[in-house]
């Protein structure tokens, strides 16, 4: 039989996680996401909790082998508190990824303080000319003796103003497309190395920026993997983030109707509560059923990753569908609330300029269409 049920230590995690998000994050989700200020404090909040260190070597403070469920579940179950603190996990399971391909030393400086939620490190893809080709990137990486020397532009950065380090991707020159890109940790105080804010219209806290290499010398150790390697790399690892970010937005957008179907039952017009009329009624319906749906989306595509099948199309889908469905979800629950949704005094207005972030982040909706199409074209047919 089929078993749609989390494991028992799943389930004892995610209401552990559900008490922190309401008790500790959304009484101080609005303050907070109107600072540009990195919540370290609610950062390291999380670390002592173990979010961090999911999947992670148990020897730096991970939980042990990866858990793609577990960080989609932890991911989903903290954005009904903290739209930005929640991107955390996913932030750290990528970059910690990464690191698991580096040279030891680097493992011991980094690993250990992102666990722990006193360090943050950035992933250093998107250039101003690349967009969402991110193969066609620029930025170079010229060997010399003792290690390399990196020049060139990242923009759209999340961390870019709080990283201790980042994890740059840069071609060897005369290389194009995927061929010839490797991947650097760069220390944020490397001589040549500047970082640059970027407002945006939401995600305030995560420090979007640009960042800039000028001839930047990065030792020989400092390599993450194979030399040439670097983006096939870490296209693989995008595959449990795409679907972990979709996450992320449903779990704002289901804080946002649950709040919405409150309001409904305690506002009354006309000598009726909101919730006798289909206007509201029908609302709620429709947007439970694209958030039911969309969500396992994305948990069968961590599933796919958790035991070795082929999962990137699911993935994309689960990048491209949920964000929108949230978004509109979000939309849906501050006309319920009328003028009080669009005050900025209420947290309905911030979630939905965080989650609008993500139909771009980590590759637009058109960017996930091309992959699941191309996936369909090979096989021949629709089904997964």
């Amino acid at each position: 039989m089929v078993s749609f049920d989390f494991s028992s230590e799943h389930a004892a995690f995610a209401d552990t996680l559900k008490t922190f998000a309401a008790r500790e994050l959304l009484p101080h989700y609005r303050d907070r996401s109107a600072s540009m200020e990195f919540p370290f404090e609610a950062f390291k909040q999380l670390g002592d909790l173990g979010v961090l260190g999911i999947g992670l070597p148990e020897e730096f403070g991970g939980t042990g082998e990866e858990d793609p469920v577990l960080l989609g579940l932890a991911t989903e179950v903290l954005a009904a508190g903290d739209v930005n603190i929640a991107s955390a996990p996913v932030q750290i399971g990528l970059v910690g990824s990464q690191f698991l391909h580096c040279d030891r030393a680097v493992q011991e400086r980094y690993l250990p303080p992102l666990i722990r939620g006193e360090e943050t490190v950035a992933i250093a893809l998107t250039e101003p000319g690349s967009g969402s080709d991110a193969s066609a990137l620029r930025t170079s990486a010229t060997k010399v003796d003792g290690g390399w020397r990196l020049s060139g532009e990242k923009t759209a950065i999340s961390w870019a103003m709080n990283a201790t380090a980042t994890l740059v991707y840069a071609r060897t020159p005369g290389t194009t497309r995927s061929q010839g890109i490797s991947c650097f940790v760069v220390p944020m105080d490397s001589e040549g190395v500047s970082a640059h804010h970027m407002l945006g219209m939401g995600c305030l806290p995560l420090g979007w920026g640009s960042i800039h290499f000028d001839d930047v010398f990065i030792p020989e150790d400092h390599l993450v993997g194979e030399e040439g390697r670097g983006f096939h790399t870490v296209m693989n690892h995008f595959d449990f983030s795409r679907a972990a970010l979709g996450l992320l937005c449903l779990g704002a957008a289901q804080q946002s109707l649950n709040e919405a179907v409150q309001y409904a039952k305690d506002r009354q017009t006309f000598g009726k509560p909101l919730t006798e009329y289909q206007g509201v009624s029908f609302l709620i319906a429709e947007h439970t059923t694209m958030l039911e749906a969309a969500r396992w989306i994305c948990y069968r595509a961590l599933w796919l990753r958790a035991t070795g099948q082929p999962h990137t199309a699911l993935a994309s889908m689960g990048k491209w569908w949920p964000p929108q469905v949230a978004k509109n979800a979000i939309e849906a629950a501050m006309r319920i609330h009328g003028n009080l949704g669009y005050a900025a005094e209420f947290p309905l207005q911030q979630r939905y300029r965080d989650v609008t972030a993500y139909l771009i982040a980590d590759g637009t909706a058109e960017i996930q269409k091309r992959i699941i199409a191309g996936d369909v074209f090979r096989r021949g047919t629709v089904s997964l």
